[in-house]
């Protein structure tokens, strides 16, 4: 009878590595609706925020203050309570309550320039941006849905403390994002 012959195999290493865009920043989810936070590139504002702090009045972020785009993903998730529901319902979701970590003030989006460069990536502008003109905004089961926002960056930041308020999901959803390099480095360049 012939000994039997083992050959030992090597198994395969993957060396494909995702790209930063598939690898949320932070994601959860409240009951149905999952999301997917992915903050991108940082540009400077070609207008002012026009805000200032109580009892001030110098411009809190000026002409020239770093912004942060930021790419959320929501899916829906069926649960089967839900029966034949193909879709979860995201009517009026915000982003109200969000802030960085650190400062007292809520964050402030760029409503001058962010819609352009959001528009520029391919991305609605605030979940309103994403179901323009319709009265109820629905996200399809296991099918992603993107808008963006972009905030003006305070110095000395690193974390972003997000709140979306999906109104159909009985409490907001809290996520702290932590900032790219190149955010925090564009904000602490700043000189604010």
């Amino acid at each position: 009878m012939p000994k039997p012959s083992f050959t030992t195999v090597a198994l395969a290493t993957p060396t494909a590595t995702p790209s930063s865009d598939a690898t949320p920043a932070a994601d959860g989810i409240v009951d149905t609706v999952y999301v997917q936070v992915f903050p991108g590139k940082t540009f400077k504002a070609k207008h002012g925020c026009r805000c200032t702090l109580p009892g001030s009045n110098q411009e809190l972020f000026p002409m020239g203050t770093p912004v942060l785009l930021v790419k959320f993903t929501m899916t829906g998730e069926w649960k089967p309570s839900q029966g034949n529901l193909t879709y979860q319902d995201v009517t009026g979701t915000t982003l109200k309550g969000t802030q960085f970590d650190g400062r007292p003030e809520p964050a402030v989006l760029d409503a001058a320039d962010g819609p352009a460069v959001a528009k520029a990536a391919g991305l609605a502008w605030l979940p309103s941006g994403l179901f323009h003109g319709k009265s109820t905004w629905r996200v399809p089961n296991d099918k992603e849905r993107s808008f963006a926002a972009a905030w003006y960056l305070p110095a000395g930041v690193d974390r972003l403390l997000l709140t979306m308020d999906v109104p159909s999901e009985g409490q907001p959803l809290r996520l702290t994002v932590p900032l790219p390099a190149s955010a925090t480095d564009a904000a602490n360049a700043s000189g604010e």
